[in-house]
C-alpha cells in the first residue's frame, strides 16, 4: 500500500510542477488545458486567456498549438491492478485449523507520451486568420496597435460566415483584453501614439535695385538611417529591416492607424533572422547578416 502512496504522491506533484507554471519559451503559464495568462517577473497574472477550439496550451513558443499535448492536464492516466490470492486448509483432525493465506501484488502501469518538436516559422501577425478560428461574434486584442485603442471584431452569422473589422474605443478609452471591452483604465505595455508633422521652411529674398549674383555649389550629405523617418513614408502597416540590426535578429514594424504611423523595433523568435524579400522571420540565415 505504500508503494501506492508514494505513486500518488508523485503524481500530484507532478502536476502541480506542469500548472500554473511560467514557461521560460513562451513566458505564460497554463491554468488548465485551453486557458492561460501572461507572465510578468516570472509570476502568472490570471487574467486568464482561451486557446482557439481544438487548440491546446503548450509549452511551446506560441503556447496554443492545435491538437497538442497539453502540458497542464486535468488528470494523469494511472492504473493500479491489484491481485488478490485467498488460499484455506481445512485439517479434518478432532481440532480444525483454517490457515488464510493472503497475496496482495500492485502493479502500477506508467504511460509516457512524447511531444513531437515542431518548427514553425512565423509571419506577421493576422486578424482575419484569428477571426476566422471563432466559432460564435466575440472581439480581439489588435496585436498591430500598440496603443491599445483599437480592437478586432469578429463577427460570425448563421451561416458560418466569417467578418473581421477593426473598431476604435471611445475617447481616452483603451481595450481590456480581459474584459474583452474598451475601459478608461491603460493596460500595462501600451503606449501612446504621437503623429509628427513635417516642417516647411519659406525663405523670403528682397531685390534692391543693385542686385548682386552669387552662386554656390550645393553640397548633399546623406541623413542616417532612422526607424520613424522610414515608417513616415508608408501608407499601411508594413515590415522593413532594421538597418540598425547587422545581426538580422530584429526588424522594424511600421503600424499606420487614423493616419498615424508608428516605428516598433520587433524581435524575431530564438535563431530566427528577419528576411527581407519575404519580410518573415526564419531559421535560415540571410547572406548579409552577420
Amino acid at each position: 500500500m505504500w508503494l501506492k502512496a508514494l505513486i500518488s504522491l508523485l503524481m500530484i506533484q507532478y502536476l502541480a510542477a506542469t500548472c500554473n507554471v511560467c514557461q521560460s519559451a513562451s513566458k505564460v503559464a497554463c491554468h488548465n488545458e485551453t486557458t492561460f495568462s501572461i507572465c510578468y517577473d516570472g509570476e502568472p497574472s490570471y487574467d486568464l486567456l482561451s486557446c482557439p477550439k481544438n487548440f491546446y496550451c503548450t509549452d511551446g513558443f506560441y503556447t496554443c498549438y492545435q491538437n497538442a499535448d497539453p502540458v497542464c492536464k486535468s488528470e494523469e492516466d494511472t492504473t493500479t491492478t491489484e491481485i488478490l490470492t485467498t488460499t484455506t486448509t481445512d485439517i479434518p483432525t478432532t481440532t480444525t485449523t483454517e490457515i488464510p493465506t493472503t497475496t496482495t501484488t500492485e502493479i502500477p502501469t506508467t504511460t509516457t507520451t512524447e511531444i513531437p518538436t515542431t518548427t514553425t516559422t512565423k509571419g506577421p501577425w493576422n486578424a482575419d486568420d484569428i477571426c476566422q478560428q471563432a466559432t460564435k461574434s466575440t472581439s480581439y486584442e489588435n496585436e498591430d496597435d500598440p496603443s491599445c485603442t483599437t480592437f478586432i471584431k469578429c463577427t460570425v452569422s448563421t451561416d458560418g460566415t466569417h467578418s473581421t473589422k477593426i473598431t476604435s474605443c471611445p475617447t481616452n478609452q483603451y481595450f481590456s483584453t480581459s474584459l474583452k471591452v474598451c475601459t478608461a483604465t491603460k493596460p500595462d505595455g501600451c503606449v501612446e501614439v504621437t503623429t509628427k508633422a513635417a516642417t516647411t521652411t519659406v525663405a523670403t529674398t528682397t531685390t534692391a535695385k543693385t542686385t548682386v549674383t552669387t552662386t554656390t555649389a550645393a553640397t548633399t550629405t546623406a541623413e542616417p538611417w532612422s526607424a520613424e523617418a522610414t515608417c513616415l513614408t508608408i501608407t499601411k502597416s508594413t515590415l522593413f529591416q532594421n538597418k540598425d540590426d547587422p545581426t538580422c535578429t530584429s526588424y522594424l514594424y511600421c503600424y499606420v492607424s487614423n493616419g498615424s504611423a508608428t516605428a516598433l523595433i520587433k524581435k524575431c523568435p530564438t535563431n530566427e533572422y528577419f528576411d527581407i524579400s519575404s519580410k518573415v522571420c526564419g531559421a535560415t540565415k540571410p547572406d548579409y547578416c552577420t
